[in-house]
């Protein structure tokens, strides 16, 4: 018989999920539902693990207790972290899955969501990282907490010196996350 595996994120701005059969991925669901969990698991066994970051009530009276991924869950890597069970499952995750790739090398872990993460792991290790405000909560910090400033939409591609107002905002959240993310990569790349 098949082994099944049902991965679901439930993130700070979507559900996601993916369906793993003796290891391969056979489906991928963005936005995962209640619903789709609910044709999923009624005439199969499922195994479930879930990284909540986020709310989704409906999809979350379906789960239980254990299905839930924490610090605490048995994990293939070892957690140098002081502050283990303030850890983000989504950052346990990701790491548990670049070791799955390859134990031997050291990784950048670069999560480019509501919030940006940068997380090293080597040695079998989750060594920890950074999390710093992502796109889109960068250039509502700018809107909200300033008189003037506008809320424009992201455009990586409008480079410095920004030749407006809007222009200079993409080129000082986008290239500059550019810049903050390459800058990481630059000095981990010399300590690894």
């Amino acid at each position: 018989m098949a082994t099944l595996n049902l991965c679901i994120d439930i993130g700070n701005t979507s559900t996601k999920a993916a369906l793993f059969k003796d290891g391969e991925e056979v489906n991928y669901w963005k936005p995962f539902s209640a619903d789709i969990f609910k044709e999923l698991t009624s005439d199969q066994s499922v195994s479930i693990l879930v990284s909540k970051t986020g709310e989704n009530e409906e999809l979350e009276a379906l789960l239980g207790e254990k299905d839930y991924l924490t610090s605490k869950t048995n994990l293939p890597l070892k957690l140098d972290y002081n502050t283990p069970q303030t850890l983000g499952p989504d950052r346990i995750a990701t790491a548990a899955g670049v070791l799955a790739i390859d134990k031997e090398n050291p990784w950048v872990v670069i999560d480019l969501g509501t919030c940006l993460t940068l997380d090293l792991v080597a040695n079998g290790a989750f060594q920890g990282g950074l999390i710093s405000p992502g796109v889109q909560m960068r250039f509502k910090a700018m809107h909200e907490f300033t008189a003037a400033l506008p809320l424009v939409e992201m455009d990586f591609n409008t480079v410095f010196p920004g030749k407006s107002t809007q222009e200079s905002l993409q080129v000082g959240v986008c290239q500059s996350i550019m810049h903050e993310i390459m800058g990481y990569i630059t000095m981990l790349n010399k300590g690894y």
